[in-house]
């Protein structure tokens, strides 16, 4: 073997095991993370993993994976997330961390959330991408009826398991451009479709996800609320207060987000506006993160009926 060609193959091995070393280390610095109470108004209360008793939850107190957290009528509360993401816990929400695992260096996160009632205000950052690996999704809110991946962006889901119904609002961050503001939304049997910034869209049960409607299509007053902390849909909702709710895992929550396609708006499987679904290509979304024309005036079926997920008169 030549000189030449033994240098080459020790250089090739040096820098292999370089490349290894960087992607190991990246790997073992992704870190168990918590959510901490900034703000906190009203009746707060919190239920530690494998606890059966609520205690009261204050400013500075720090969820970790399994805990939850409630608000009840007239509270509410702010939670910061290690990578600069935020979310608001309205009243009349209950609110589990179902994972939270962060990387400072990379900033890479697993985060996965899930709503048993109630609504939450979701401001995500956009995260980083960790050396010589690519994430299916790495935000998601979970309800009863699916799941909502988000990358960067602001999220509004609310659901209320009177109706089984869940809906889903995609507002751009302060400074994103509209067009690239989007989730994707996933039922439980796997149906999803791309909710474009300034659209929701509703779920319901086991059927296909309903149409994308403009949130512009909503009153104005109802339009401003939804991003407070106003929620009076899940009010008397027993999901409150008793102790013993299903709470999905990690896992699980992935593997529904996989069943619809790539999480966060790459090769998702698609929904018409004709309720029926068309296969994307992983990685090969044709318009993923561009605003989607809607016509639709249609008002979400029983969203605006009393104890849906939206005030009476909400839809025109």
């Amino acid at each position: 073997m030549s000189t030449v060609k033994a240098r080459s193959i020790v250089v090739g091995l040096v820098g292999l095991l370089a490349v290894l070393t960087v992607w190991g280390s990246a790997e073992a610095q992704m870190r168990a993370a918590s959510a901490e109470i900034v703000r906190a108004t009203g009746r707060v209360d919190l239920l530690p993993k494998g606890q059966t008793n609520w205690t009261p939850g204050s400013v500075g107190a720090r969820l970790v994976e399994g805990d939850q957290i409630r608000a009840l009528a007239g509270g509410s509360a702010d939670l910061n997330l290690p990578d600069g993401s935020t979310i608001l816990v309205a009243e009349n929400t209950r609110f589990a961390v179902t994972k939270l695992d962060y990387d400072a260096t990379n900033r890479d996160r697993d985060a996965s959330f899930h709503l048993v009632a109630g609504k939450v205000r979701a401001q995500v950052q956009q995260a980083g991408v960790t050396l010589a690996r690519t994430r299916q999704s790495n935000f998601n809110i979970s309800t009863p009826t699916g799941v909502a991946a988000v990358r960067g962006t602001i999220l509004i889901m609310a659901h209320n398991p009177a109706t089984g119904e869940t809906l889903a609002f995609v507002f751009p961050s302060p400074g994103q451009a509209i067009s690239s503001a989007r989730a994707t939304v996933v039922t439980r049997v796997g149906q999803s479709v791309i909710v474009p910034g300034g659209n929701f869209v509703r779920l319901v049960g086991n059927a296909p996800p309903g149409l994308l409607t403009p949130i512009t299509n909503l009153p104005a007053a109802v339009q401003a609320a939804l991003t407070t902390a106003q929620n009076s849909s899940t009010a008397n909702s027993n999901q409150l207060t008793i102790i013993n709710v299903v709470i999905p895992s990690h896992q699980e929550i992935l593997n529904i987000v996989t069943t619809g396609g790539t999480g966060g708006g790459q090769g998702e499987t698609t929904t018409t506006g004709a309720g029926t679904t068309t296969a994307g290509t992983t990685g090969a979304c044709s318009g993923c993160g561009q605003d989607m024309n809607s016509n639709s005036t249609a008002c979400p079926q029983s969203a605006s009926q009393p104890g849906g997920a939206l005030p009476a008169g909400s839809c025109r």
